[in-house]
């Protein structure tokens, strides 16, 4: 049975223009079937979808500001227009009424840089002046009390913990664990040049890979950071750092002769197969669910089985490409921030389902919905959540005006305007 998009109460006119297959490639069944559907997507009356309208609630926000939903908490930081205007601001509110909980300024000549989550508290990410060395903030999510503060990238593992990086202008530092409800320091290790790398499970980082200059490799546990395996590769051919350090799936991947790629088992360190790249520069490794995605600096993707480096497919047609259970989104050039979106089989390469032309909103690799936004005619967006394994947009609201980016919860959705500030509609009862 061919996918559909599940798009509410539907009325023509109101489609800009409905998305045309890929350019070079002939559409299969269920792209058919979501361009008629998408086709169809004409006219959403604001009055019939709009969640609960005339009930929505403002909060103060500046242009480009960084925002999280956390359970029924909204927090809300300066953005990148407030830099040399304090820029320092972190805000608290209730959801879904929008109410005022609680102020944080960050430390003089701090600037917000972004917000993410760590053991249910919003950590904001700060730099001195928007520059130099980052430091990370953990707040208590009803008062915004400062839990703890570490200097460094906070980076999630699988086991609800967190890592931070204080890198180095020659690519060498630090990567250190906090606990996450205290921020005490469990363990840290010195970085190689250029040479850490990351295993990743399904909820964060489960192994923390170092590679130095020389060819030694030591793999550790991102919990405990007890030292698993060590062992050698090959040398970097400039004897300084390699070019590529990047952990995909059950493999670590380093430059080898020029041209080439080289995967090593991360058990035993052993070789597994080498494979040319070509006389472009790769932008680098991308775990492709079943196979392993190397990507050009220019558009275009190249899949090769894990197992034996062998190529499995190409296709210059995606600017990007993601893993999400176990299938793969895909994305072309469609028009202005907007690209139409595609699920692809992994293996294949084959495009099994179209998911129509949307700008993306509340990209979370780590469980929160993917949303997709579009813009209507009369000045509307519609959002939708795009349901990668099911091959379906789910529609969840048409809005009235234009919007930056959404973020989906249970009480509520929550959109930022591109000149500022925050509306929150409550969901429907």
């Amino acid at each position: 049975m061919s996918p559909v998009i599940e798009l509410g109460q539907l009325r023509h006119g109101d489609e800009t223009e409905p998305p045309a297959p890929g350019p070079g490639r002939p559409p299969s069944r269920s792209l058919r079937v979501t361009t008629v559907l998408c086709a169809a997507l004409l006219a959403l009356t604001g009055s019939a979808v709009n969640p609960g309208r005339g009930r929505s609630v403002t909060v103060p926000a500046p242009q480009g500001a960084g925002f999280l939903v956390l359970g029924d908490r909204l927090v809300v930081a300066d953005g990148p227009g407030t830099v040399g205007r304090a820029g320092r601001v972190v805000t608290g509110h209730r959801l879904p009424d929008g109410a005022p909980l609680w102020r944080f300024v960050l430390p003089t000549g701090d600037h917000a840089l972004g917000l993410t989550t760590v053991a249910g508290m919003p950590l904001v990410i700060s730099s001195p002046a928007g520059a130099g060395d980052p430091a990370s903030t953990a707040l208590d999510p009803d008062t915004g009390a400062v839990r703890w503060r570490q200097p460094g990238y906070p980076v999630r593992t699988d086991f609800g913990g967190v890592l931070f990086e204080t890198p180095r202008a020659d690519g060498t530092g630090t990567v250190r664990a906090v606990d996450p409800g205290s921020g005490r320091p469990r363990w840290s290790l010195p970085l190689p040049g250029n040479g850490l790398a990351y295993q990743v499970g399904d909820r964060g980082v489960t192994r923390v890979v170092l590679v130095t200059a020389a060819g030694r490799v030591e793999v550790h546990d991102a919990g405990s950071g007890v030292l698993l395996r060590s062992g050698r590769v090959p040398p970097a051919t400039d004897g300084v750092s390699y070019r590529f350090t990047q952990v995909v799936g059950d493999l670590l991947l380093v430059d080898g002769a020029p041209g080439t790629v080289t995967a090593y088992g991360l058990d035993r360190l052993d070789r597994r197969w080498s494979t040319p790249v070509g006389p472009s520069a790769v932008a680098g490794f991308t775990d492709c669910a079943s196979a392993i995605c190397l990507r050009d600096r220019s558009a275009g993707v190249r899949a090769v089985d894990p197992a034996t480096g062998g190529l499995l497919w190409t296709d210059d047609h995606w600017l990007g490409i993601s893993p999400v259970g176990g299938r793969l989104l895909a994305a072309a050039p469609a028009v202005g921030l907007e690209l139409e979106l595609s699920v692809v089989d992994p293996r294949t390469g084959v495009t099994v389902a179209g998911l129509g032309r949307w700008r993306l909103g509340g990209l979370d690799r780590y469980g929160r919905p993917l949303l997709g936004l579009r813009r209507l005619g009369g000045d509307r967006t519609l959002v939708a959540e795009l349901d990668v394994r099911a091959g379906q947009a789910r529609f969840r609201a048409v809005l009235p005006g234009s919007w930056d980016d959404c973020a989906a919860a249970a009480a509520a959705l929550v959109c930022l305007h591109p000149s500022g500030g925050l509306v929150v509609w409550p969901a429907p009862d």
